[in-house]
């Protein structure tokens, strides 16, 4: 049976996000899970502090259920992609 909910985190998890992603405009292309256990799940371009927002975890993986292939990327990495149909690249942030 497949688990509803990938993330060990509570579906209600405020995490950080750019305008791009919440519009719709532009979808998931990177994601840090930072030391400190927040999530960002961004677009990959550069951002303005203005251009941020906080969204649960559930509406990220809702809109974009690949992300939950993430799931279990630990703190201190992050993933990235070029585009929706290439496969996620993890990198251990310094």
């Amino acid at each position: 049976m497949e688990k509803l909910f990938p993330f060990s985190d509570a579906p209600d998890t405020a995490v950080f996000t750019c305008c791009h992603v919440l519009s719709g405009e532009r979808p998931v292309l990177y994601v840090s899970h930072d030391e400190d256990g927040y999530w960002q799940f961004l677009c990959g371009e550069e951002h303005e502090e203005s251009d941020a927002g906080i969204v649960s975890l559930h509406s990220i993986y809702m809109s974009d259920k690949s992300v939950g292939l993430l799931a279990e990327l630990e703190c201190g990495y992050s993933a990235e992609r070029e585009n929706v149909e290439s496969k996620w690249v993890i990198i251990e942030d310094t």
